[in-house]
C-alpha cells in the first residue's frame, strides 16, 4: 500500500512538474506587431490594433492559445468606437470573443488558467471609467470550436468601484493556484490619496477575495503599473506623481506588507509633475527599471534603473537614456530571454490613433531593449530603438502577463507537492446566478449566467408592467455557462427584467435602460 502511495504521489508530482501548463513565449500588441520567443526571436503579425497594453497565453510548446485587448477609443478617422475583442491563434476573432468592456489602458488586461490541467481561462479586465467601472472578469474555453476556444461567459461585474489599469497576478505558493492583485482608483487631481490593495485568490473552484489591504504610503494612482519579481516575493508599485515603493508579498496567504518607500509623492499644484508609467525587476531582482514621462506636453521621458541593494535606494538612481521627442515611452515588459523590452508611442501634435497608414519611423516600428538588465548601470546595454517590428508598430502597451512558469514556494508551508499541506479554499458560490446590466454605449444588455443545471430555455426582457418586449431561446453552453446581449436600439429607458428560463430553473435579473 505505501508503494502505491508513493508512486501515485510522484506521479501528481511529475504530471505538475511537466505540465507546466502555459507560458509567454508569444506576445502580440501594437498595430498587429508579433514576437515569438522559441527559441529564438522572431517575427508574425497579429490580428491586434490597440493603442493599449494586452495579454497573451501560450502552451508549453510555446504555440499561442489566445489574446486580446481591451478597448473604448474612438477610431480617429472614422468615428467608431473601438471594443475590446480575443483572437484565436490564427488571429482571428475568437467565437464570442468581441464586445469586451475595458478602457485601452496600459496593464488593464490579464489572462489565468483556472487551474493546471482545465482548458477554461479567466480574461480579468480593470475598468476606470463610466461606465466600465469595476473589475470584470470573461471565460474562455479552449476546448469549444474545435479547440479553437469560445468565450461562455463575457463582461461579468465582480467589483463595483474604479479599478486602476494595473492589474497584476503571481503564482500560488503551492505552484496551482493564483493570486490577482488590483488597485482601487482615485483621480489624483482630487488630491486624494490611496494605499488599497484589492487581493483575489483564483483557482479551480473561482475567485475568492481577502479582506481589503491598507499598506504602505498613501499615494495618487490615476496610472502607473504594479510588477512582481522573478520569485514572486516583492511587489513593485509605481505611479504618477513618482511614487515608487516595494513590498514584501507572501506567496502563501496573499498578504502584502513592509514598504520599502523609495520615492513618495511630489506635485505640482494639484498635478503631480511626473508620471511612472511602467515598473520591472531585473531578472536577479538587484534592480528596478522605471519608466518616467512628464506632464508637460512634449518633454522628453525618461528611463531609470534604482539599485535595490543599495543602502540609500532612492539615491542610486541611475538615469540610463532619455526619449527623444516626439516619442512617449510607457509600455515595459521581460521577457523569457531575460531581456527587458520598451514600446514608445509616437506622440507627434496632430497624429491620431491610428497611425495612418503610411506613418512608419524608427518611434514606432522599433522596440527599445535593455539586453543585460542585471547589470548595473551603463553596463545593461541598453540599446535604443534597436529592435525592429517589420511591418508591426508600437503605440503605449505591451502584453501584461504573469509568470506562467513560476514553480511552487520549495519548502513553505502551502508547497503542497513538497509537504503535502492542503491550502484552505474558501467557498464560492454552487447555486445558478443570472447577472444582467445595460451598457450605454453600445446600447445592450450584456447578460450572464452559470452554474445552470438546465440545457435549454429562453431568455425574456420584461419591462416594468411585465410585458415581454423580446425573448429568444437559449441554450446552456457546457458547464452551466450562458452568456448574450440583448440589444436596446428599439426599446425605451426605463426599468427592465430580464429572465432565464430553463428545463430546471428560472432565473431574474433587474436592470434598466437609462
Amino acid at each position: 500500500m505505501k508503494k502505491i502511495i508513493y508512486i501515485t504521489g510522484l506521479l501528481i508530482y511529475f504530471s505538475l512538474a511537466t505540465y507546466a501548463q502555459f507560458t509567454n513565449n508569444n506576445w502580440c500588441f501594437g498595430d498587429s506587431a508579433g514576437l515569438r520567443f522559441n527559441p529564438n526571436l522572431t517575427l508574425f503579425s497579429c490580428g491586434s490594433g490597440y493603442k493599449g497594453g494586452t495579454a497573451c497565453i501560450s502552451n508549453l510548446s510555446g504555440d499561442l492559445l489566445f489574446y486580446g485587448s481591451s478597448s473604448n477609443t474612438t477610431n480617429t478617422f472614422t468615428g467608431q468606437l473601438k471594443e475590446g475583442k480575443l483572437f484565436n491563434r490564427f488571429h482571428q476573432k475568437l467565437f464570442n470573443g468581441d464586445t469586451l468592456v475595458g478602457s485601452e489602458l496600459y496593464h488593464d488586461m490579464l489572462i489565468l488558467p483556472k487551474s493546471l490541467l482545465d482548458s477554461t481561462f479567466y480574461v480579468f479586465v480593470a475598468g476606470v471609467v463610466i461606465p466600465d467601472t469595476g473589475l470584470w472578469y470573461s471565460i474562455v474555453d479552449m476546448k469549444l470550436q474545435g479547440g479553437l476556444g469560445e468565450v461562455v461567459q463575457k463582461n461579468v461585474r465582480y467589483e463595483t468601484h474604479p479599478v486602476q489599469d494595473m492589474l497584476t497576478a503571481v503564482k500560488h505558493g503551492n505552484g496551482k493556484d493564483w493570486w490577482l492583485v488590483t488597485r482601487r482608483w482615485r483621480s489624483s487631481g482630487a488630491g486624494i490619496g490611496n494605499d488599497e490593495f484589492w487581493v483575489y485568490l483564483v483557482d479551480s473552484i473561482g475567485i475568492h477575495p481577502l479582506a481589503v489591504q491598507h499598506i504602505g504610503t498613501s499615494n495618487y494612482n490615476g496610472a502607473g503599473d504594479m510588477s512582481f519579481n522573478s520569485t514572486g516575493d516583492k511587489l513593485a508599485l509605481c505611479g504618477w506623481g513618482n511614487y515608487l515603493g516595494v513590498f514584501d508579498f507572501d506567496r502563501c496567504t496573499g498578504q502584502i506588507s513592509n514598504e520599502t518607500l523609495i520615492e513618495p509623492n511630489t506635485q505640482l499644484g494639484n498635478h503631480p509633475y511626473r508620471w511612472y508609467t511602467s515598473v520591472v525587476f531585473s531578472p536577479n531582482s538587484q534592480f528596478l527599471y522605471v519608466n518616467s514621462i512628464q506632464e508637460v506636453y512634449q518633454t522628453s521621458g525618461k528611463l531609470y534603473q534604482f539599485n535595490l541593494n543599495a543602502t540609500n535606494i532612492a539615491a542610486s538612481r541611475v538615469l540610463i537614456d532619455s526619449f527623444p521627442v516626439p516619442a512617449e515611452n510607457s509600455g515595459m515588459e521581460i521577457g523569457p530571454d531575460g531581456k527587458i523590452y520598451i514600446s514608445c508611442v509616437f506622440d507627434s501634435i496632430g497624429s491620431a490613433f491610428p497611425y495612418p497608414p503610411t506613418l512608419y519611423n524608427y518611434i514606432n516600428n522599433n522596440l527599445s531593449v535593455i539586453n543585460y538588465p542585471d547589470s548595473l548601470g551603463a553596463a545593461c546595454d541598453f540599446q535604443p530603438f534597436s529592435f525592429n517590428l517589420g511591418s508591426g508598430r508600437t503605440y503605449y502597451g505591451l502584453p501584461n502577463n504573469p509568470d506562467y512558469e513560476l514553480g511552487a514556494w520549495v519548502g513553505s508551508p502551502c508547497d503542497t507537492l513538497s509537504v503535502g499541506v492542503q491550502h484552505p479554499e474558501p467557498t464560492e458560490r454552487t447555486q445558478p446566478w443570472l447577472q444582467a446590466w445595460y451598457n450605454h454605449e453600445w446600447n445592450m444588455i450584456h447578460v450572464n449566467a452559470a452554474q445552470l443545471k438546465g440545457k435549454k430555455g429562453m431568455l425574456r426582457l420584461m419591462d416594468i408592467e411585465g410585458r415581454i418586449v423580446f425573448e429568444k431561446p437559449a441554450e446552456v453552453l457546457a458547464g452551466g455557462y450562458y452568456t448574450t446581449e440583448i440589444y436596446m436600439n428599439q426599446l425605451s429607458s426605463g426599468v427592465y427584467v430580464v429572465q432565464l428560463i430553463t428545463d430546471r430553473e428560472t432565473l431574474s435579473f433587474k436592470t434598466g435602460k437609462f
